[in-house]
Formats: C-alpha cells, sequence, structure tokens
C-alpha cells in the first residue's frame, strides 16, 4: 500500500490514515482479540481455509452488499465448533457440509462462531462451510473500518462507486472469513452488479452473464494463494483498456485498466509504459507471477494504491504518478505472491516494494540514477518514526504504516545490498522469493535466507538495521604523513541508539589520483591507518551513497543536510476528534554548500477533503526559515478523512488525517 505522497516528486511519505487492526485467528475457543493479535501466527488455527467461493450482490444505489461466502476448509483438530472473523453483518443462515450451524456473532470481538447441533466434526476432515449474510448501510462500524466503501455520483464522482479495501485486517466487515495474513487460499468471486456496471476482481475473468433483474455476473478466479486482505472487487461504469504482455512463448497475459470514460484515453495511452514496468521488475525478481495484471483509478480513497492481487486500486490523481504505480506493482512479488507473516513484519511487504521504486530508476538510468533516489529518501531523517526500526512498529508505538517501514526500510535493504553486494543481495531475494512464493514469510525467514546465501551469520546486521534503533552520524577527518594516511571516524548519533559496525567505503582522491578502500567503524571513535602513496585533497565516507548515515561536519549543524527541504510532520494524534496538532517547517535560503536561516518565504497550509475541496486555510503568509505548529480543529465538518497540504516557494507537501468522532 502507497500513501498520499508528501509532494510531487519521487521519494516522499507514504504515512496514510491508519487502520485500527484487531486479529481474531479461528480456534476452537477464541482468547481475546487483543491476545490473538499479538500472538500472530504462532497459534495453530482449528481451520485451514483452502478455497473461498465469494457470490456478493451489489446495489449500486442504496449501498448494500449481500451474499454467500462458501469456504472449502480442513479442520485441524476435531472441534464443534468453528470460530471465524466477522464484524457488523447481518448472518442470515451457517451451513456445514449442508447441516445448519448455529452462528453468534459478535462484532465487539470480530469473530463469527459456529456450533454443530451435534458431535462436531474429526480432525483432518475437509468440510464445507457456507454463510448467508449481508452488509447493511449506515451501520457504524469503529475506526472507519468499513471494509467495503460505496459513494454515489451525487458527491461529483462520474458514477456510483463500489469498492473493497481490507488492509490489514478490515476483510470482516465485508465478508465472513479467516482473516489473517498466515491463511492464504485460492478464490472464487461473482460479483453480480446492475447492467452496464464493471466489476473488476482479482485473477482471470471467467466470464460475464446476464441475470434477471436487469444485472450481470462477473465471474473471476484467482488460482493463486491470496491473503484475505488481497481479495478486492471495485465496481463503476468502467471503461476497461487492455495490452497483452508476453511473458514467454505461449505466454501471453492482460494488462488492464479500468476507469471512467473521462480517464480512458490518458490510462490506455498510460499502459505500454506499465507493460515495460512489469518486464522490467520481472528482470530483477522473476518472472511476473500471476495471470493478469490490473488497475483500477478511482476517488475518494484515502491512499496513493493499494497492491489487491492482480488488481490494484490506484487513486485517480496518482493513476499515472510513475513511482506510485511501480510501487503498487512491485507488491505483486513482495506482498502478494511472498506475504509478511505477521503485521510485525510488515516491511517485508514495504520496504521491498518501496526500494522497487529505487530499482526501477536504476534500471531506467543506470547507478547514479540510484544514488540520486536513495540520496532523496534522506529528505526523511526528521520524521519520528525513522527513529525506530522497520520491524514492528506498532510495538514502538508507530502507526503500523508509518514511513519506518517505507522509506527507512528502504534504505535497510539498500545498505544489506552495500553491506553483502550485488551478487549476493539478488540471489538472497531470489532465493526467498522461490521458497515463500504463494506462502508467507517473517523477517527471521528472510535473516536465514541471507544467512544461507551468503555463508556467514547475518544476525548483528538485523540486530542493528532491522530490530534496532536509529541509523549512524559519522564525522571525520583526516591526516596524511609519507605513504600512510590516517583516519578517524566518530559516531555521534545519540547514546541511547546502537554504535553501527557496518563497512564503509572510503574514498581518497587528489587531482586524477583516486583510491577507493573499505573501513569497519565499530567504536564511537575508531582510527585506522591505511597505506597510501600520494597526499588526498579529500576523503569521502561512502561516496556511492551504499549505507543509511547522517555525515556531519565540525562545528555545524548535524540537519544542516535537510535544512533546505520544506517538512510537514504527520498531525498528532491522528485519528483526531475534534482537534490536531500539525507541525510544518519551512527551509532555509541555500547560500553556495550551505544552508541559511535566513530569509523568508510564503507559505499556505490548506485542509482539503477527499474530492479536493478546499476546508480550512491554516496559514497563508510570508514566514522565516523554522519549525512551527498549528492547529486544526474539525468540530464543523464531517467525520473522515482530510488532506493537509503546505505550499511554499513552488514545492509541495501532502498528508492524510483522519477525523472520527
Amino acid at each position: 500500500m502507497k500513501s498520499l505522497p508528501q509532494e510531487r516528486k519521487p521519494r516522499e511519505n507514504r504515512l496514510i490514515m491508519p487502520v485500527l487492526a484487531c486479529w481474531c485467528i479461528a480456534m476452537t475457543s477464541a482468547g481475546t482479540a487483543e491476545d490473538l493479535r499479538h500472538a500472530g501466527s504462532t497459534l495453530q488455527p482449528a481451520i485451514d481455509v483452502l478455497h473461498y467461493t465469494i457470490e456478493v450482490t451489489l446495489d449500486m444505489v442504496g449501498g448494500m452488499l449481500s451474499g454467500r461466502v462458501t469456504m472449502t476448509a480442513r479442520l485441524n483438530i476435531a472441534t464443534h465448533q468453528v470460530v471465524l472473523n466477522a464484524a457488523c453483518l447481518t448472518i442470515d443462515q451457517a451451513t456445514v457440509n449442508g447441516e445448519i450451524w448455529s452462528a453468534s456473532l459478535d462484532s465487539l470481538q470480530e469473530t463469527l462462531t459456529l456450533r454443530a447441533p451435534g458431535a462436531g466434526r474429526a480432525a483432518g476432515e475437509t468440510v464445507l462451510v457456507a454463510i448467508d449474510y449481508r452488509r447493511l448501510p449506515g451501520i457504524n462500524r469503529p475506526g472507519g473500518r468499513w471494509g467495503y466503501y460505496f459513494f454515489r455520483d451525487t458527491i461529483g464522482i462520474p458514477s456510483n462507486l463500489g469498492y473493497t479495501m481490507a488492509e490489514p485486517s478490515d476483510a470482516r466487515f465485508w465478508m465472513p472469513c479467516v482473516d489473517t495474513p498466515t491463511d492464504k487460499a485460492s478464490a472464487e468471486l461473482l460479483v453480480t452488479v446492475p447492467a452496464g456496471y464493471v466489476a473488476a476482481s482479482n485473477g482471470t475473468l471467467l466470464g460475464v452473464t446476464s441475470a434477471p433483474g436487469n444485472t450481470t455476473i462477473w465471474h473471476w478466479k484467482e488460482s493463486h494463494p491470496i491473503a484475505t486482505y488481497l481479495i478486492s472487487i471495485t465496481a463503476s461504469q468502467f471503461t476497461i483498456s487492455t495490452v497483452p504482455f508476453v511473458r514467454a512463448a505461449g505466454d501471453t497475459i492482460p494488462v488492464q485498466y479500468y476507469v471512467w470514460p473521462s480517464d480512458s484515453a490518458e490510462c490506455a495511452a498510460y499502459l505500454p509504459t506499465v507493460r515495460a514496468m512489469i518486464e522490467g521488475l520481472g528482470e530483477i525478481f522473476g518472472p511476473y507471477p500471476f495471470d493478469k495484471y490490473g488497475m483500477t483509478a478511482i476517488v475518494p480513497f484515502g491512499y496513493g494504491g493499494m497492491e489487491h492481487q492482480t488488481i490494484t486500486t490506484l487513486n485517480r490523481f496518482l493513476k499515472t504518478d510513475e513511482n506510485v504505480v511501480v510501487h503498487e506493482l512491485a507488491h505483486q512479488w513482495w506482498g502478494d505472491l511472498v506475504t509478511c507473516g505477521t503485521w510485525k513484519d510488515v516491511w517485508l511487504n514495504e520496504s521491498f516494494a518501496t526500494y522497487a521504486e529505487a530499482l526501477w530508476a536504476e534500471q531506467k538510468g543506470g547507478r547514479e540514477a540510484l544514488r540520486h533516489y536513495m540520496r532523496s529518501a534522506l529528505e526523511h531523517f526528521y520524521y519520528g518514526s525513522w527513529q525506530g526500526g522497520p520491524y514492528d512498529p506498532e510495538g514502538q508505538g508507530f502507526n503500523l504504516f508509518d514511513d519506518v517501514v517505507y522509506s527507512k526500510g528502504a534504505w535497510v535493504l539498500h545498505t544489506l545490498r552495500g553491506v553483502i553486494g550485488d551478487s549476493l543481495f539478488f540471489r538472497s531475494l531470489d532465493r526467498y522469493r522461490g521458497l515463500y512464493a504463494g506462502k508467507t514469510a517473517t523477517t527471521e525467514d528472510l535473516r536465514a535466507v541471507v544467512d544461507t546465501v551468503t555463508g556467514r551469520s547475518m544476525g548483528w546486521f538485523f540486530d542493528q538495521w532491522v530490530y534496532g534503533h536509529g541509523w549512524p552520524t559519522y564525522a571525520s577527518t583526516f591526516s596524511w604523513a609519507p605513504d600512510t594516511l590516517t583516519v578517524r571516524v566518530t559516531q555521534e548519533q545519540s547514546t541511547s541508539w546502537p554504535t553501527f559496525t557496518v563497512p564503509l567505503q572510503v574514498r581518497a582522491k587528489n587531482g586524477l589520483r583516486d583510491t577507493l578502500f573499505v573501513i569497519t567503524p565499530d567504536a564511537r571513535i575508531y582510527v585506522t591507518n591505511v597505506p597510501l602513496s600520494f597526499m588526498p585533497s579529500s576523503v569521502i565516507l561512502d561516496p556511492d551513497s551504499l549505507v543509511l548515515k547522517q555525515i556531519v561536519t565540525r562545528g555545524s549543524d548535524r540537519h544542516a543536510a535537510t535544512a533546505d527541504k520544506l517538512g510537514l510532520e504527520q498531525n498528532y494524534p491522528n485519528p483526531f476528534n475534534p482537534v490536531t496538532t500539525i507541525g510544518f517547517r519551512v527551509p532555509g535560503v541555500k547560500i553556495g554548500s550551505g544552508v541559511s536561516g535566513l530569509g523568508s518565504r510564503w507559505v499556505k497550509l490548506t485542509v482539503y477533503d477527499l474530492l479536493g475541496r478546499e476546508v480550512a486555510v491554516l496559514v497563508d503568509e510570508q514566514k522565516p526559515a523554522g519549525n512551527y505548529t498549528v492547529q486544526f480543529d474539525g468540530s464543523g465538518v464531517a467525520s473522515g478523512v482530510y488532506l493537509v497540504r503546505l505550499q511554499a516557494d513552488g514545492r509541495t507537501a501532502v498528508k492524510s488525517m483522519l477525523l472520527i468522532r
């Protein structure tokens, strides 16, 4: 998933509106939702879903969703009851192998318990669980967790729109299921909509048939294992554009865009670029793994994009944004084919997809384009979440989809690549994909793969960079005596952060004479002598930007490297009701190679709704360089997602925030 970008250029914030999650794994005796959530994937569920058949009818006027979910499932233990995930649904009937079982819905715990009228079922038995249900509009749902969203054309969109959006654990709000990424199954969807509507979904389209009541049934089949949060339906009066992608001789798949007619020409013209992305990422990650690749472009949508398996949902305003498109496409390998084992491991989805943006830049423009992309990500040092590690953001007090799992996590992967080298890095990715294709993986699974491929323990790297806090801040001096260069490196990051031991390339240069060597600073003060036959005029740490770090100069502001960057912080608290605080930074004026705090810029800070309508202007005045905070009072507006936009000197930064009453 990718949030609305912070700026209209590559490498910006991916912090999204937080979605409050609550885990419930199918068990014979369910603990509390909080207990099960923190237990992650270590629990043995009572039921293993092998296949979902989802038959739903979408009322494209009133917004109701109704249907039947049929699960082919294996019982892991003998049981007289099955506990599934469901919330805020009306359950009409539940059967197991055609026998009616009682159904008890607990929306607080987000569970649906089915109980046998008799002795129950044996361990190892495969059963057919069928549930008839309805999702009624107008029912209050906690924390904005709708699962299914419906909008009328009366709000200014081209036609009525219904879509699912379930990451991380909101599928239970639109269908009964086992709503955990560890339980992947194949799926078949039969979506009934009024004639003239298109229902895009996962996998291969088996057919579109007419049905009673002037309706049509769109029949989709996803043969590959899929997690429930990736199951998707998007329905509106779309046009469909298609180009073929030849994956191999005799193997051609469709690349498609489902959009409103007014967007059709632009998106159809963009599809060859998407096809080139599929080919390019396939050269890096292995052949595209599914039977089609489709995209929809919609609004209102509170995110930049969402990587639903084979059918990405994009924000209409970003429908041809290169980084958003390639990010969601990369998720087809990292997140969809290989899925994070627990939500603590979400960086395995998001960091990989974010780093894929850098790899795509590298493939098009070479190493310099890669360096430019990664250096631009250093603008994110001022984000509070960067002080944490990519693993388990919520356990560190951050949002599940905070920037620590996007930009910082991408930098951690880039640093790993720099440490072990290109060959071993891409061999590790290939082995990781091969072992866990169609399955889920944890951070420790990835570490074990890297250990195996490199032939050495990489626990030190994961401890410092994935599980640990912060980043190194280096200062260096050098001196030269005949034939010897002395390099002194100090680590000046917070004492609460680790002393990093990552290898660093060093370039010593004087005119045409240039040499490159490697040091490994392993102490807060590190001194080494290196044989060198010439007196260097410069000594540069990490000249190719292979390592996540900051470089400071004695007597200078250690944050000067980012002082010339426009900064918009995530509002706090978020979600909020009704007042929240927004922080922002006005950049200084560049003077030569430094940054001056003098001067001022005209700054405008505005709040919009998701349709782009102005809600409030918080700042609209000349301001000197510096850090500021301002409050937004949402007392007079409805609950929902709002965008806050900062503009200064031709640059723009955007964040999303969630008002919940």
